[in-house]
């Protein structure tokens, strides 16, 4: 769970999805784009997969809410998450990790940094996990784990400084990850599987997985990112980037042990990115920056969607393929200029133009027998869609800031968010069109009794047009746009250190997001009017209560106690609002104990992730492909309600060494 208010974040197979106030993407697919930005090092990454996974030797994460379209780049409507690797060092230095706990899982990671010239220096890292998954399957039929994690990761630095005005780093790193892929639940009787006898569900965290599933991916990229400082008052930044992201897996779609459909999907993507600004350096009242960016991504996926022979639909096995052929191309400038009024009130203005173009072929065939993707089978296919669009707009940014005294800040921002448009990627039909957002925010950030006491707070107003939502019709997923939506709420963060060696930071985000004005279909039942409805994804209320205490122990180190709570009021998972396709309120409890030594060399913890073994959901959907629309079953075609359930309770050790 994300600390930082108002974010969510969820799994729907092997697709990530992440919330920010309520807005983000559950749509799945080459041909649709997410709605918070993800950065790795500068770099945008266009399918969230690509960053979201690995967490490497990470410096920071930096999570920017509301939308950022003016300075980082595409699709940024809900917000960016900004992940920043470690750098060279000067000194050489390096560390070792490992972990091991519940569901025998062992992970370990560890870099080296350090000088190789006066002006060249290196880092690199490396991080190897491996589990046996948070679910037990029962069926024999199936593979021997599900809900595991066999991943290996590498990412290696180097950093060219000739002088101190240039600055050179070049970034690659590689993934691979392997999986018996994850878990899903049937949540009602609509399923054919009911209708056939399934039996009755295990335990939450037990399965019956007939079918040998799989979720492999690779994911790869190079980024060379210069800095030079032109003179003593410009400097220029280039960053450009290559990424590729090939993934493959077959799901037991139904989540029992009879044989009823499953799905097999694969895509590939390839993107390259470049970016380039110009700023001002060591000006008295002003700041200025000028930017352009350009894109390019090529994208193929395929759906396999495989039915198998049951007396109830008295049908014959068959397969559907439907391949999406995708190609991208987006072009965006955008500047900023600051002007400090007076030492204690400053003005920001900026503004982006984006301009992107896509293009997409989606076909079609429909093959007697249940047969996979890799299956040497050439089928015949026909097109169901070849088109291309173009969409472009105007973002604009306004920022005012008061500093009444060092320790205060207030600000107020306008701004307008851009996320381009799409198509559905199995089924036919026109493009659907982008979303756009224009946000109102205002808040205090402030430090208080020498730094001990931080705290800030922030309200915010969003109005939403042509939000892009997900839903089923005649069983496929299909992405249509809500006419309104208004989203507010408040957030409030509290850090303090009351008495040495104690700290207790509070988090807390109230969330009202509704539609206002959407119609939408729902199976059988035709359009139904979801006004005043609640968002997906958006929790009323979030928050999460830490503390963390260090006893010194002589002189030989620390004793440093942490434990955290988190709590979530309950979810929708759909814009139906259905409780069944939800989440009731729960929270979480989290705690690390860890001896570190005086010398800060060294680390031995224990630790504890959902020490109260909570039962909850990730995420919850409807499948219609799995539903059964005969004998009095599911006579309005809402389709099979299924859900992704979370990893129960897990404890562990971990030591760390410095050097």
């Amino acid at each position: 769970t994300w600390r930082t208010p108002g974010v969510t974040d969820r799994r729907a197979g092997a697709e990530a999805q992440v919330f920010v106030r309520g807005v983000g993407t559950d749509a799945c697919g080459v041909t649709v784009d997410p709605s918070v930005a993800i950065h790795l090092d500068g770099v945008y990454q266009a399918r969230p997969q690509m960053g979201l996974q690995q967490f490497l030797d990470v410096e920071r994460v930096e999570i920017l809410r509301g939308p950022q379209g003016t300075l980082y780049g595409r699709n940024a409507t809900a917000g960016v998450i900004n992940i920043v690797s470690r750098q060279p060092t000067d000194e050489f230095e390096g560390y070792v990790s490992a972990a091991y706990g519940s569901f025998d899982r062992f992970d370990t990671q560890g870099a080296v940094s350090g000088p190789i010239t006066d002006a060249l220096s290196a880092r690199v890292a490396v991080r190897y996990l491996n589990d046996d998954g948070f679910t037990d399957d029962l069926d024999p039929a199936g593979g021997d784990e599900i809900d595991d994690n066999d991943m290996i990761a590498t990412r290696g630095i180097l950093a060219f400084e000739p002088n101190d005005r240039v600055r050179a780093a070049l970034t690659i790193d590689f993934t691979d990850f392997e999986s018996g892929n994850r878990t899903i639940r049937p949540l009602d009787d609509l399923g054919i599987a009911d209708a056939l006898g399934a039996m009755p569900l295990p335990s939450f965290d037990e399965t019956r997985n007939p079918e040998p599933t799989f979720l492999d991916w690779e994911t790869w990229g190079a980024t060379l990112d210069i800095s030079w400082d032109l003179n003593d008052y410009v400097s220029l930044t280039s960053i450009s980037g290559y990424r590729r992201f090939d993934m493959d897996f077959l799901f037991n779609t139904d989540g029992t042990e009879i044989p009823v459909t499953r799905t097999n999907f694969a895509w590939t993507t390839e993107q390259f990115s470049q970016e380039l600004r110009l700023q001002s350096e060591n000006l008295d009242r002003w700041r200025w920056l000028l930017g352009g960016y350009f894109l390019t991504e090529d994208k193929v996926g395929t759906l396999a969607l495989q039915r198998f022979t049951n007396n109830v639909m008295a049908v014959s096995p068959f397969t559907i393929f439907l391949p999406n052929d995708d190609e991208g191309r987006a072009w965006a400038v955008f500047g900023e200029l600051g002007f400090d009024v007076t030492e204690w009130f400053s003005v920001t203005v900026g503004a982006r133009y984006s301009k992107e173009r896509k293009e997409d072929v989606t076909s079609f065939a429909n093959l007697p027998g249940v047969v996979t993707i890799t299956s040497p089978l050439a089928p015949p296919l026909f097109v169901l869609r070849d088109d291309e669009e173009t969409w472009d707009s105007v973002d604009p940014r306004v920022v005012l800031e008061f500093k009444p005294q060092d320790n205060v800040l207030l600000y107020a921002s306008v701004s307008k968010g851009f996320k381009s448009g799409g198509w559905n990627a199995f089924a036919p039909g026109e493009a659907f069109d982008p979303e756009e957002i224009w946000a109102y925010e205002g808040g205090i950030k402030s430090d208080w009794y020498d730094d001990r006491l931080r705290l800030n707070l922030a309200g915010f107003y969003y109005d939403y047009s042509d939000l892009q939502v997900n839903t089923f019709i005649n069983s496929v997923a299909v992405t249509t746009n809500a006419a309104e939506a208004t989203v507010w709420g408040i957030e409030f963060e509290a850090v303090a250190a009351p008495i040495e060696n104690l700290e207790l930071a509070v988090n807390y985000a109230y969330l009202d997001a509704e539609y206002d004005s959407f119609i939408s279909p729902f199976g059988g039942l035709g359009p139904q009017d979801l006004e005043g409805n609640r968002l997906r994804n958006a929790p009323k209320h979030k928050v999460n209560a830490s503390a963390e205490y260090a006893v010194p122990v002589s002189n030989y180190g620390e004793l440093v106690a942490f434990t955290q709570v988190t709590y979530q009021s309950d979810v929708f998972f759909s814009q139906f609002n259905e409780d069944v396709i939800g989440q009731d309120g729960y929270a979480l409890l989290d705690a690390r104990l860890a001896f570190r030594s005086s010398d800060g060399r060294w680390e031995v913890a224990i630790f504890g992730k959902n020490l109260t073994d909570k039962e909850y959901l990730q995420n919850a959907v409807r499948f219609t492909s799995t539903s059964n629309q005969t004998m009095g079953f599911d006579e309005d075609a809402i389709g099979n309600a299924l859900g992704y359930p979370a990893p129960g309770r897990e404890i562990g050790g971990q030591i760390r060494f410095n050097f």
